[in-house]
């Protein structure tokens, strides 16, 4: 079995603790039919690996009828060794790290072939390549099975399906936090709002998404806590929802000439003209713009494309360099359509623990060029992965080049360090409470 090389440049949010349902290829991604070369890099697009995504409802598996591909024909046992070959050396090639992040990988090989030779099926297979390349334990590459890897494709592009009350979240130990409602769904029209959380499904207390799911038309009863106020218990009747991931800005109620900009992930393949667009609207309000936040907490990374419009927003020229083993690739931003609008505008960048991959990228290249960067460290695992599909269907995720800025610093395991830090729990408070915020509006008032 010959695989093709699909090239998409990835930057994988690995480690996030969000875990995303799943994610998508651009509606229409650019094919490479090439073996990879230093050309496919500066034209592939880039998008943040599954691994990443932030999770639909609480859990990384929300209430779906899911997404499948035509089924592919079983492999035979010597097609299903070809796999395991291509995927094997795809990582020995294309690797970042020559010492394979200390993995024996020629070990490995020795290790897995008799494993795969006994293979009874393909889904035994996939179960084995899950395995090997998760051996590299970066957090970052990852195998798809057929039916993740067309999952995957149906998130950027904001085209994915699924039966629930729509929202993404983070799963707590006794809570879903909510990090996005979607538009349109059950739960923009209930009033859930980002930052609440579910603490009690129908009276009892909250311990999975199991206690959420349900068909179409069903009703469950929540319990939500939004912070700085009484828990409320909301009866939200399911339906289909379309997980499109969107920015959301608006003018500070208590700091009108400040523009607020909530970025929840550089997932979707649109993102970029989105925040544009949100752009737009905060310049058009009545009172001139004085002050821009930028919310990148929870953000686990995207697209390069994405990454690159936004940055176009408030920068120019080479603004860093993304390197592999054996080359280096200058990353240089175009001035995008606001640019001229916002580069003198004070900004402000929020950051957590939880921001990661292009999301550290975005904010730490933004603080090189001027900005204010508030809140905790970033997650410290920036990464580009390489998306490589199989003719099965399957799709591998290769973490394959760093990021650097022009001083030479790398974000990787060290994170983005904030100007300010703020200790404060920021999930614990409301937008014109959150202390993070509120310091950015002290902080622009100084200068």
């Amino acid at each position: 079995m010959r695989y093709r090389w699909l090239l998409l440049l990835l930057v994988l949010l690995a480690g996030c603790t969000p875990q995303l349902p799943w994610a998508a290829t651009p509606t229409a991604p650019p094919t490479l039919t090439a073996t990879p070369a230093p050309v496919a890099v500066a034209t592939a697009t880039l998008a943040p690996s599954p691994t990443a995504m932030p999770a639909v409802e609480p859990s990384s598996t929300p209430e779906v009828t899911p997404i499948t591909p035509t089924p592919a024909p079983t492999m035979t046992a010597d097609q299903r060794l070809t796999l395991f070959n291509d995927v094997w050396q795809t990582v020995n090639e294309h690797y970042l790290y020559p010492d394979f992040n200390g993995v024996d990988w020629a070990a490995v090989r020795s290790e897995i072939e008799p494993q795969v030779q006994a293979a009874p099926d393909d889904e035994t297979l996939y179960t084995i390549l899950e395995g090997m390349v998760g051996k590299l334990n970066d957090q970052h590459s990852r195998f798809a099975r057929p039916v993740e890897a067309v999952q995957e494709d149906a998130v950027a592009s904001g085209t994915d399906s699924y039966v629930g009350i729509g929202v993404l979240t983070i799963h707590e130990e006794s809570a879903a936090f909510i990090t996005l409602v979607f538009p349109d769904s059950p739960a923009q029209a209930a009033g859930l709002m980002r930052g609440d959380r579910i603490t009690a499904v129908e009276g009892q207390p909250f311990t999975s998404s199991d206690q959420i799911r349900g068909p179409d038309g069903s009703q469950v009863r929540l319990t939500v806590q939004t912070p700085q106020s009484d828990p409320r218990e909301l009866v939200v009747t399911r339906k289909p929802v379309i997980g499109k991931i969107t920015p959301a800005g608006r003018r500070l109620p208590n700091a009108p000439t400040v523009g607020y900009l909530l970025i929840p992930s550089l997932w979707a393949d649109d993102m970029h003209t989105q925040v544009v667009s949100e752009l737009n609207e905060l310049l058009a309000a009545d009172q001139p713009l004085e002050g821009l936040i930028l919310d990148l907490r929870s953000n686990g990374g995207g697209w390069r494309s994405v990454l690159e419009g936004i940055l176009g927003q408030f920068v120019s020229g080479e603004v860093g360099n993304f390197y592999s083993q054996d080359n280096l690739y200058p990353l240089t931003i175009k001035p995008g359509a606001l640019y001229g609008l916002l580069r003198d505008v004070p900004l402000a960048v929020l950051i957590d623990k939880d921001s990661a991959s292009y999301a550290e990228v975005l904010a730490g290249t933004l603080q090189f060029n001027g900005a204010l960067v508030l809140g905790q460290a970033s997650q410290g695992n920036t990464e580009t992965i390489f998306q490589y599909n199989f003719d099965d269907g399957s799709r591998l995720w290769v973490a394959q080049e760093g990021f650097k800025l022009p001083d030479g610093r790398n974000f990787e395991t060290s994170g983005v360090q904030p100007n300010i830090v703020i200790e404060e729990d920021w999930t614990k408070y409301t937008i014109p409470n959150d202390p993070a915020i509120l310091q950015a509006i002290v902080s622009f008032s100084e200068r």
